[in-house]
């Protein structure tokens, strides 16, 4: 526990010095609700559900706080620390990968969670979100499953080659096809019909679409979506443990 402690001091102060992607994981979802949800009509149609246009796109940018700081953030991190051999002297001090990878999560997790905050305030006070009404412990499991799923598949890739180049190259290669092909920005219901063939794979197209049910108060179990992240979840926690490179 000491070991995971002291990562967990090293990671914050890590992650504050990278300002420019603390600034970009809070801003571009704040930006995306903004301009979805101004964009948009009164009400939207949600599985047979008549919502509000914020209630449609609030958990959507919700997670798009996580896939930045998840996926982004993680796999383009793991890239720069194997350049500095990080990871090496991580080996040397005999520091086992669930170690590192858990006090890495628990940084991640606290700035999601300080962006969603954020979100959230932005969409009350401009937007009239309200918060009456919700199944808030539905959809907090569902969002941190889903952060874990997102953070799983950023260390994954991050570890997929031991060039740095490379592997940097990968995690924005992957990162970028979420964003715009992964419901993340842009409704997947609105997109040409080959484009949600691909994205109707992707995972994260899933956890917006059972956040969008979970937080208006459908039934999560009614499609496969919650189904599809948790087996994504665990198999991506398994490969991250498994391909995991000091070198």
């Amino acid at each position: 526990m000491n070991t995971v402690n002291a990562l967990f001091e090293l990671e914050v102060k890590k992650l504050l010095r990278t300002w420019i992607i603390l600034g970009f994981g809070v801003i571009a979802p704040i930006f995306f609700l903004v301009m979805q949800t101004e964009i948009s009509n009164n009400t939207l149609e949600l599985y047979g559900m008549e919502v509000a246009a914020i209630d449609f796109t609030f958990p959507m940018f919700a997670f798009l706080s996580i896939v930045v700081l998840a996926i982004g953030n993680v796999g383009i991190g793991f890239s720069y620390m194997r350049s500095i051999y990080f990871f090496r002297r991580l080996r040397l001090a005999s520091v086992k990968s669930i170690q590192f990878i858990t006090a890495n999560f628990f940084v991640q997790f606290l700035c999601a969670l300080f962006t969603l905050i954020v979100l959230i305030t932005v969409a009350a006070t401009r937007y009239s979100l309200t918060l009456e009404g919700k199944n808030l412990l539905s959809f907090g499991l569902i969002l941190v499953l889903s952060f874990m799923m997102c953070y799983f598949i950023g260390v994954f890739i991050g570890n997929l080659t031991t060039d740095p180049k490379t592997s940097q190259t990968l995690s924005m290669a992957v990162y970028f096809v979420i964003i715009f092909l992964g419901g993340v920005t842009y409704p997947v219901e609105l997109m040409p019909d080959f484009m949600q063939s691909i994205a109707n794979i992707l995972p994260t197209t899933h956890a917006v679409k059972v956040l969008q049910i979970s937080w208006n108060g459908g039934d999560i179990w009614e499609e496969i979506h919650l189904i599809y992240i948790m087996v994504t979840t665990a198999i991506f926690a398994l490969l991250s443990v498994k391909f995991f490179k000091y070198d």
